[in-house]
């Protein structure tokens, strides 16, 4: 299971909002970068090292809640592919998770790219 699909689970997500994520994963494989201005955000920065260059974007899902999984261009190929890496849900405009942990798996994936998933169709 994914990362992303064991958030789903965890947070209870529902069928709507799980419907808004697919849609917006999916326009992001089809337009890339070029996606409708507010659709992703980013960079993100840690709030707990704010001056840290993050390489960290946030896909914005506005729903019954505000869901903002993180992603991050590449990091394998950069110009071609984006890798999302953890679910977070944005509560008074902060994030519920830190983009350091985003970072981590994007670290993560630079040391061993077998820990990518093919992109999956969420239920």
């Amino acid at each position: 299971m994914s990362r992303i699909a064991a958030w789903i689970s965890k947070e209870k997500i529902g069928r709507r909002e799980i419907g808004q994520l697919n849609q917006k994963i999916d326009m992001l494989e089809k337009n890339g970068p070029n996606l409708s201005p507010g659709l992703l955000a980013g960079p993100v920065n840690s709030k707990r090292r704010p001056k840290m260059v993050s390489h960290i974007l946030k896909l914005r899902i506005n729903g019954d809640r505000a869901l903002r999984p993180m992603l991050c261009k590449g990091p394998i190929d950069m110009e071609r592919e984006f890798t999302m890496l953890i679910g977070a849900i944005e509560i008074n405009r902060n994030l519920d998770t830190d983009t350091e942990e985003a970072d981590a798996v994007r670290s993560a994936i630079l040391i061993d790219e077998n820990l990518r998933m093919p992109h999956e169709r969420y239920k």
